[in-house]
């Protein structure tokens, strides 16, 4: 197994998560200092390996895998899935290696933070056995191909079911249709007798499911 995915995967079942939580305000110059990596070990690993200094690109990989393990361990997650899967990936280093280092991939390829915690929020409801393995891998390409000023439509669309007619939004909606997560219907106009009819869009069974997850 790769180290880099050995090292991720013991930073994020790790109890002493309270540190991240603690320093990811600071920022990541304050882990670059000796002194404070001493108290978080098993961060070290993963930063020891990286040109931290001098690579902008390593130094936003630390941020964005440490904002995915600060929200993976936020909120309420069963212990006894969290542990079954841990002992899974544990046991089988191709699983890890697969699992993890796809996480790995899709976080260094981030410059958002919030797409590093829907990936997070992703992945927990992939360990909560909420979806499996290929809808993790269909909505994390979702994710990757996602503006994120398009997150605002993704959200009304949920709280409102719909968007009628135009609304100035039209290419983000043709952004998000082309991603398989938005749909057409038509809706009744009581107000145009002439034409009772307007087309409008609605997020579909996958659009649904994914918001879900990542809101």
């Amino acid at each position: 197994m790769d180290k880099l995915t050995n090292d991720f995967e013991k930073s994020l079942f790790n109890d002493s998560i309270d540190i991240i939580e603690d320093y990811t305000e600071i920022g990541i110059d304050s882990f670059i200092e000796e002194g404070i990596l001493k108290e978080i070990p098993f961060v070290k690993s993963i930063v020891s390996m990286l040109k931290i200094g001098k690579n902008i690109h390593d130094r936003n990989l630390l941020k964005q895998t440490l904002t995915f393990i600060k929200e993976f361990n936020s909120g309420n997650i069963s212990k006894d899935k969290l542990i079954a899967y841990k002992s899974t990936i544990e046991n089988n280093p191709q699983k890890c290696e697969e699992e993890l280092g796809r996480v790995l991939i899709l976080l260094n390829s981030y410059v958002d933070r919030e797409k590093s915690i829907m990936l997070a929020r992703l992945y927990k409801s992939y360990v909560m056995q909420e979806i499996n393995w290929h809808e993790f891998c269909e909505f994390s390409e979702i994710i990757n191909r996602l503006f994120i000023e398009d997150l605002r439509i993704l959200k009304y669309l949920q709280e409102q079911k719909k968007i009628k007619g135009s609304q100035g939004d039209d290419f983000r909606l043709e952004r998000l249709y082309s991603l398989g997560i938005v749909g057409n219907s038509y809706f009744a106009d009581f107000n145009n007798l002439k034409d009772n009819f307007i087309e409008g869009r609605v997020l579909n069974s996958i659009g649904k499911k994914f918001c879900n997850i990542i809101f």
